[in-house]
Order: structure tokens, then C-alpha cells, then sequence
């Protein structure tokens, strides 16, 4: 629940909030845009594939997380929060997809949470700046995003990295990812985002 919920979120929001222009947490979700984007990932593709424990109410963990997010006190930044994210993607978000895609359930906002990592990771930013991406692999990432010249390929690239993607997880979400991946490098975070809010 936790490890979904409250990290799998956290993360979404650090790097298409980072990509955005926003710098931490509360600022990304003060923005409306990614407030309702979050919602309905919580609720469509997260939440379906929990079996929470007596008492527990996952509704009202995600309106009590999204109160904690809102909260400007607690300055968690968006750069923070993206770092290191070959080694929580597996198990915040695409444990998730997986489970989503074996119940036949679409997951397009965490699929765009993948794609938002592999911009990030690319190491430049909506406006051409440098991005500096903390990460064990790093160096590799960046190597992998370079090697390409278009969004399918450097998807295809990043997603043949096994420490990252399991094989047949990659085959199954390319053809979704390379889209998301083309929508944030030609309309940017904020303008995929709300795209993305707006498809059932």
C-alpha cells in the first residue's frame, strides 16, 4: 500500500513535476492540473490493485496523502525525489502496470510516469538545460538516451535495461511508453498531463 500509494505517487509527481517546472511536491500539486491527474491515478490504477486489510480505507490513505502532499511546510523537492530512480522504479511503479496489465486495466498515467523517468534520466530538460540526475546508473542511462536520435528509440534502449525492466514487461508496455515518451518531448509535463486527465 505504501510502496504504491504514497512512493509510486510520490515519484510520478517528482519527475513529470521536475519536467514541469515545478520544484517540489506541494507546488506540483497545488498546480490543478497534476492534483486531478494523481486523483485518478490513485483511483483507476493503484487502488484496483490493492487487497488493503480489515479497516483499512485506501480511499481516504489517498485523500490523506494528497493533504500531505498539498502541504507547502513540507518542502519535498522534486529533484530529491527523482533521484535514484533505476532503483525504485521496479517496485513503486511497474510492479503496478504489471498487475494492471494481467487484469486487462489500462494504466495510462503510470505508464507516462515511465516515459517522464525516461525523459528525465535523458539528462536535458523542456528548456534544453541540464538536468542533474543522480542515480547509480547514471552514466549508463545517459549513454542509452544519447545512442538514439528519436523517442522510439530511446525508449527501446532504456527499456532493455534488465536491472530495470524485466524483458517481457518491456516488450508489452513499449508501444505505450514510445508515445508517451513522443507527447512530452514535442508538448511538454503539463500539457501531456492534462491530455492524459481528460482519456477515461
Amino acid at each position: 500500500m505504501k510502496l504504491r500509494m504514497l512512493n509510486g505517487t510520490h515519484s510520478t509527481l517528482a519527475y513529470l513535476g521536475y519536467l514541469a517546472g515545478h520544484e517540489t511536491i506541494a507546488d506540483t500539486v497545488h498546480d490543478s492540473v497534476f492534483r486531478d491527474f494523481i486523483q485518478q491515478v490513485w483511483m483507476q490504477e493503484i487502488i484496483p490493485t490493492l487487497s488493503p486489510p480489515e479497516g483499512v480505507d485506501l480511499d481516504r490513505y489517498a485523500r490523506d496523502l494528497l493533504n500531505r502532499y498539498s502541504n507547502a511546510a513540507i518542502r519535498h523537492r522534486t529533484w530529491q525525489i527523482a533521484m535514484d530512480g533505476s532503483q525504485k522504479l521496479p517496485q513503486r511503479i511497474l510492479g503496478t502496470i504489471s498487475d494492471n496489465l494481467a487484469a486487462g486495466r489500462p494504466c495510462n498515467g503510470l505508464i507516462l510516469a515511465v516515459a517522464a523517468w525516461m525523459r528525465y534520466v535523458g539528462g536535458i530538460d523542456e528548456e534544453g538545460k541540464t538536468i542533474d540526475v543522480k542515480d547509480p546508473l547514471a552514466e549508463r542511462l545517459r549513454a542509452l538516451s544519447d545512442a538514439a536520435t528519436d523517442a522510439s528509440g530511446k525508449a527501446e534502449n532504456l527499456m532493455s535495461l534488465t536491472e530495470v525492466f524485466a524483458p517481457d514487461l518491456a516488450g508489452r508496455i513499449q508501444n505505450d511508453v514510445t508515445p508517451a515518451y513522443e507527447a512530452l518531448v514535442q508538448s511538454g509535463a503539463r500539457a501531456t498531463v492534462a491530455s492524459r486527465s481528460a482519456t477515461p
